[in-house]
């Protein structure tokens, strides 16, 4: 049985390349989504944000048109080439992420991962391969912070990344007391987002028909969105969005954090 550091660094090695060519992806993206905003849209560089929301709509649903072949026959054959110059990446990350799949079912969490829905094996792989091994962490604390969750000066490391949520700017030895990187907190936002959406049942398809939790974490995102609507009547729906999710996936990651080092604790008496 391969020991549990060779997994770990396996899933470090394949995350590697699994996140090159997601950023390649998205560089990839960016540059079409650009061009057709900037030559196919009434899009204007001072544009406010409601204009800016509705040009960039516009522009993916011209995408999603010329990839059936539909729509301006200039940005279908810019649609076709741009996705034929992404399909290696796709295959790296779509290989990559196979196997950390696989690896993945390997981990002492793999049994509890699996009975709660909408956390996967790729969400486990991919928090272990940013964290390592989760018996290095005294605390689940210790874990937030790796992982982007821990507060600075009251407020989450993902608001101090925005100018209209952050209260101030942070200096450059803020920036070092409170380390954070917005890439792996992105790539812990999806797992968040694919959490909550597996345990939310949506307003359409809901009894009230304003939405309702289908599972624990579905509970912890309502309550939190419940409680912001109170104390912060004046944040976006993105913002209360967002500081849910965050609260959500710091939920789950104590829970996965308990249950690895019972796993591990486990495992280890039964080889002695």
């Amino acid at each position: 049985m391969t020991s549990l550091e060779t997994v770990v660094d396996e899933l470090r090695n394949l995350h590697r390349r699994r996140r090159y060519a997601i950023k390649v992806q998205a560089k990839i993206d960016r540059a079409l989504e650009s061009f057709i905003r900037i030559n196919a849209t009434e899009w204007k560089w001072d544009a406010d944000e409601k204009e800016r929301e509705a040009a960039n709509k516009q522009v993916k649903d011209m995408i999603v048109a010329a990839r059936k072949g539909q729509g301006d026959q200039i940005i279908v054959e810019l649609v076709e080439k741009t996705n034929l110059g992404r399909q290696p990446f796709d295959h790296i990350r779509a290989t990559a992420e196979k196997q950390m799949e696989k690896l993945a079912r390997e981990l002492p969490v793999a049994g509890w991962i699996e009975s709660v829905r909408g956390a996967g094996a790729l969400g486990l792989a991919t928090i272990i391969a940013e964290a390592g091994n989760l018996s290095n962490y005294r605390n689940p604390a210790k874990l937030w912070k790796r992982l982007g969750f821990a507060p600075y000066d009251g407020f989450a490391g993902s608001s101090w990344k925005r100018d209209t949520w952050r209260p101030r700017a942070l200096s450059k030895d803020e920036w070092i007391d409170n380390p954070f990187s917005g890439e792996r907190y992105a790539l812990m936002h999806q797992i968040a987002i694919w959490l909550v959406n597996s345990q939310w049942i949506g307003a359409g398809k809901s009894p009230t028909g304003e939405g309702q939790p289908n599972g624990p974490y579905g509970e912890v995102y309502a309550a939190r969105r419940a409680h912001t609507a109170k104390t912060h009547p004046d944040w976006s729906k993105q913002h209360a969005r967002m500081d849910a999710l965050r609260v959500t996936m710091k939920e789950f990651l104590k829970d996965l954090w308990s249950e690895w080092h019972r796993a591990t604790a486990t495992q280890k008496e039964a080889a002695e």
